[in-house]
């Protein structure tokens, strides 16, 4: 008894040393001080839990075994790190220091600040990585790795994440007092941004949160998605890797000579048209089900009607021209299939959901000429092959979107017409429900461009006519003029040569109404490098210009 009491005491003392010992080590390795500091701490908390499991006994043994493997653990690291020498210790603390900052940049919404930081920390990981060995190495390749995720995601994804939050909670808070039309296009806004930060931001935790956000908002609108462009103050601090200015540009006048401050450029808006939504087409056909069992309106194109129940189960029907299945009502010239169990004929099928079909059906499935509409006000009217929706139809969307032409499986596909409730409309191929390979599409404000589509975007050769009075012919990306191409503008200004973002950049000639004329290079809309300044007199002047000033 004496012996016991005396570890009962030892015990708790010991483990109370241990706890504040402990505490201390781990305080210091979150403050990142020195090493050796940290190495001296945690063995002095290893030796004391070591001492304690000794006199403890039950949960207390248990605790101080278990609290001793942990600091082991963090131990070896330390003592790791103090091996592979001064100049990796070095490069793990500057790297880590920049990382803070760069969080703390972050958190404030100093984005470029961040994505900067972030950056420089991913360098000294590098650094620390050529100088560190073993698992101090990994340890600075995988946070290398992270600091670069953090960059890209502190540039280009932290805006549109922001603008996205800021969006949604401005269309929840207003909801109420929103008119139908009114919240469809707030919806629409903010699964737009909340899509733009699908595609511009990495890393698994941050993807789920906007998918499962844009997700969100479509279940809740219950309409197809047609992007919507976000008001310019939700997104003035937002860019994408591939982003084009889309603002109106400067005026590129020269301002030395008489004859060159004459003859101002006026260069108007090269990429503004573009500010409309281009149209993104996500117009899968949802079919109700032909089954016995009723399928709501937003259910996957349907098998057929594989079973009708049985007579010994189902009341016969004493109305003439009427046949039940389950819950589905036919009404018209409908009859059993002798030997099986589906139903063939024409006329109305009506199922519990609300949703209408009418047309002619073939043992159960959907064939040739039919109707249907859902119970949300959307509609298909056309062919059917094989229970699908397929070959030419008329389809009014529940957005009030309208469209003609060809369908395969629901989704428009081929030469068709969309007229968007906008009151835009898009002319030529479909290929999934959007524009591709070629086609028209006419603004409400008058906007035109008549061209190449590549994965539902302007994408290739193509016209451009703005609401300006500007027209551009020549290569086109998402929407803006780049590559080579010519700009005649609504003043008889012309400039043709190559474009960056919607902006003479590269090699160009612009040519005034005067007959003065630039050929040269050009910078982000601006007269930059070597060219040469023809006046309609005849005089010229050949030399470098710097940010559309002559310099020599």
């Amino acid at each position: 008894m004496p012996q016991a009491a005396t570890g009962v005491q030892g015990c708790r003392p010991l483990s109370d040393q241990a706890m504040a010992k402990d505490m201390a080590a781990v305080t210091a390795r979150s403050k990142k001080v020195e090493l050796a500091e940290q190495a001296k701490l945690f063995n002095e908390a290893v030796l004391l839990w070591t001492q304690a499991s000794e006199q403890c006994e039950g949960r207390a043994k248990d605790r101080a075994l278990m609290s001793r493997e942990d600091d082991q653990q963090l131990l070896a690291q330390i003592s790791e790190a103090l091996s592979a020498g001064p100049r990796c210790a070095s490069g793990h603390k500057d790297a880590a220091v920049l990382q803070d900052m760069a969080k703390l940049a972050l958190t404030e919404r100093r984005w470029k600040e961040a994505a900067s930081l972030f950056r420089k920390a991913e360098n000294m990981w590098d650094y620390a990585s050529e100088r560190c060995t073993g698992n101090q190495q990994e340890i600075a390749n995988r946070r290398r790795e992270q600091s670069a995720q953090d960059g890209h995601n502190a540039q280009y994804c932290a805006p549109l994440f922001e603008a996205a939050r800021e969006s949604t909670q401005k269309y929840r808070s207003a909801a109420a007092n929103l008119s139908k039309e009114e919240k469809q296009d707030a919806s629409m806004v903010a699964e737009t941004l909340w899509r733009d930060a699908l595609d511009n931001c990495q890393g698994p935790a941050v993807l789920e949160i906007a998918s499962n956000n844009a997700k969100t908002l479509a279940r809740e609108r219950g309409t197809p998605w047609v992007p919507r462009i976000a008001a310019a103050s939700q997104m003035a601090s937002a860019e994408t890797p591939s982003q084009a200015t889309l603002g109106s540009r400067k005026s590129m006048a020269s301002t030395t000579g008489s004859a060159l401050t004459s003859a101002p450029m006026a260069l108007a808006s090269v990429a503004s048209a573009m500010n409309a939504p281009t149209p993104s087409l996500t117009t899968l056909i949802p079919i109700p089900s032909t089954q016995a069992t009723p399928a709501t309106a937003s259910a996957a194109p349907s098998a057929p009607l594989e079973s009708v129940p049985t007579k010994r189960s189902e009341p016969e029907v004493a109305t003439p021209g009427v046949l039940t299945a389950g819950t589905t009502r036919f009404v018209g010239q409908f009859v059993r299939d002798e030997g099986a169990t589906t139903i063939s004929g024409s006329g109305k099928v009506t199922w519990a959901t609300g949703d209408v079909f009418e047309g002619s059906m073939v043992k159960g499935l959907r064939q040739g000429k039919g109707t249907i509409v859902w119970a949300n006000g959307q509609r298909y009217a056309g062919d059917w092959v094989m229970d699908k929706p397929t070959g030419l139809a008329k389809i009014h969307f529940a957005n009030g979107n309208d469209y003609e032409g060809q369908v395969l499986d629901g989704t428009p596909q081929g030469t068709g017409r969309m007229r968007y409730a906008s009151g835009d409309e898009f002319v030529g191929q479909f290929k999934k429900g959007e524009p591709d390979v070629r086609g028209v599409y006419s603004w409400r404000n008058g906007q035109r461009y008549d061209g190449v589509w590549a994965n539902g975007r302007p994408n290739g050769q193509g016209k451009l006519q703005f609401a300006t009075g500007n027209q551009y012919e020549g290569t086109v990306v998402d929407g803006v003029p780049q590559g080579q191409g010519r700009m005649v503008f609504a003043g008889g200004e012309i400039y043709e040569g190559q474009f960056t973002a919607g902006e003479p950049d590269g090699e160009g000639a612009f040519t005034w109404p005067s007959g003065d004329q630039y050929v040269g290079q050009w910078k982000a809309g601006k007269k930059h490098g070597k060219g040469a300044f023809t006046w309609k007199s005849g005089d010229r002047w050949e030399g470098v210009y710097d940010n559309d000033l002559q310099v020599n």
